[in-house]
């Protein structure tokens, strides 16, 4: 019996026909966004291969999806701010972070995974975890609760997800020494910010937030200007430029090669100029205990004199002298040194006092994300009126209360000690035992900071502490992959 060909109606389509389909589809709606004037659907068609080429990298590499998250915690304000406070940009940092982790599981699950995933158990993540359960025991108290959830997620989720990622990924002298050069090209942006403020003054967006949430009686002082860069508030962008300095200032000292030395000399001048323009005064704080914690730990005797008479000519120079004063920056953070003088100080240490008195019967606090209020008028002021915290141990001490803070202030020390015996007893390298004692310095300062500020629980600081602690934590994983006089920058 005869066998005749049959024929379909349809070919399969090549894979090389249905691209220049999609490309024929996508210049059709760009040219429809373009007739009517529909400039989302325009731009959402001219970005689309960009993104999907972007997501295909960031699922594919997780250390580019990290890198994408420190971006965006660098720079999260700068987004909410221009963005018009759009509700839920906020979210852009959690998104990031689980597709980081979507990342790293699904390099997992292939075939040859180059991630160190038992980096992951150390003093941080351990310590979170063990934070994170407190403040879920502690909602059994009857007096507290989370108070709103939506905003205060980062605490229970995406600031352990960072230490978890921080911990898996941040484990090799190359991305350390990247860290670094990536880190100095966002200070150069924010002190280009904060040059533009100067020079030009505050754009609509910035005079907008001013104004919006008064914090304009916090930056337009009669002594002068307190600027902020593109960062939420001057305390954060001082704190921040502090931590900065104090890093780069003594990696400055650290370095052997002439283009990294003029880099991280640079890199100190523009975040010392960023901290003194914000008028942050407790910023000083990070450089000079980052100093002494420096001369505590360092093995080199040439070294330890070194930064010991660095940080004494400094706290002289604003302690025992008026050099300077006619500088509105530089008088503006002397003051910091005699706190006493100082009103702000004043008024924050009778906070203090009606603190103590509403917390008293609460040993676990209000609740996450809670505040006190002056319910019996303490303080002379408004009936209910909120009583400010304006730092960090402040803060944990009320959401959490006086068992909470004890055990906050716990973690610090453990994480502290557990640092410090790995750059003593576990480096052998001589400059990353060096490198990874200026990350942990500056955090030390940093921590120094909570008790008169709020910007070490702010992003980019929530980032940052991290970032340098992970390495940290991972020194001796990464001593492991250098030679014993290996010279890393």
């Amino acid at each position: 019996m005869a066998h005749y060909p049959t024929y379909s109606n349809h070919r399969d389509i090549s894979p090389k026909g249905l691209i220049y389909l999609c490309l024929i589809l996508g210049l059709g709606g760009m040219a429809y966004g373009l007739v009517t004037q529909n400039w989302i659907i325009f731009i959402g068609i001219t970005l689309l291969p960009l993104s999907l080429l972007l997501a295909f990298v960031f699922f594919k590499q997780p250390l580019w999806s990290y890198v994408l998250l420190g971006v965006i915690c660098c720079y999260c304000h700068a987004i909410y701010r221009y963005s018009g406070g759009i509700p839920g940009s906020s979210g852009i940092i959690d998104v990031a972070a689980f597709i980081c982790l979507l990342s790293l599981i699904i390099n997992r699950l292939g075939t040859s995974s180059s991630y160190e995933w038992k980096n992951a158990i150390n003093v941080l993540t351990i310590c979170q975890a063990i934070w994170v359960l407190y403040c879920i025991l502690s909602l059994l108290a009857p007096y507290t609760k989370v108070h709103n959830p939506l905003t205060t997620r980062g605490m229970f989720i995406t600031i352990p997800l960072i230490y978890l990622l921080s911990s898996i990924l941040m484990c090799t002298p190359k991305r350390l020494k990247y860290t670094f050069f990536l880190l100095g090209i966002f200070i150069v942006t924010a002190a280009f910010k904060l040059v533009w403020q100067r020079r030009k003054g505050f754009d609509s967006m910035e005079v907008a937030y001013l104004l919006d949430t008064e914090s304009w009686q916090t930056h337009l002082l009669s002594t002068g200007i307190r600027y902020f860069s593109f960062f939420s508030d001057a305390g954060n962008f001082g704190i921040t430029m502090g931590t900065f300095t104090a890093v780069f200032g003594l990696l400055t000292f650290i370095v052997k090669k002439r283009l990294a030395f003029l880099f991280c000399l640079s890199i100190t001048i523009l975040s010392a100029v960023g901290m003194f323009m914000s008028g942050t005064r407790s910023a000083i704080a990070i450089p000079l205990g980052g100093l002494l914690l420096y001369t505590l730990i360092n093995k080199n005797l040439k070294q330890f004199f070194t930064c010991s008479l660095t940080g004494i000519l400094l706290f002289s120079f604003f302690y025992f002298t008026n050099i300077g004063d006619d500088n509105t920056f530089i008088r503006r953070m002397r003051t910091a040194f005699r706190p006493t003088e100082d009103a702000s100080y004043n008024v924050r240490a009778e906070n203090r006092k009606l603190f103590a008195y509403y917390l008293a019967e609460k040993p676990f606090g209000v609740g996450v994300g809670g505040r006190i209020e002056d319910s019996k008028n303490l303080s002379r002021g408004r009936i209910a009126e909120r009583i400010p915290t304006d730092a960090s141990y402040v803060d944990r001490w009320a959401e959490n209360g006086i068992v909470g803070l004890c055990l906050y202030l716990s973690i610090i020390g453990a994480i502290l000690i557990r640092s410090c015996y790995l750059i003593l007893y576990r480096i052998r390298n001589d400059q990353l035992r060096k490198m990874l004692s200026a990350l942990l310095c500056s955090i030390f300062g940093l921590w120094i900071t909570g008790t008169a500020g709020q910007a070490m629980e702010a992003y980019p600081c929530t980032f940052l502490i991290p970032l340098f602690l992970a390495f940290v934590q991972n020194g001796p994983y990464i001593d492991k992959q250098l030679a014993r006089n290996e010279i890393i920058a």
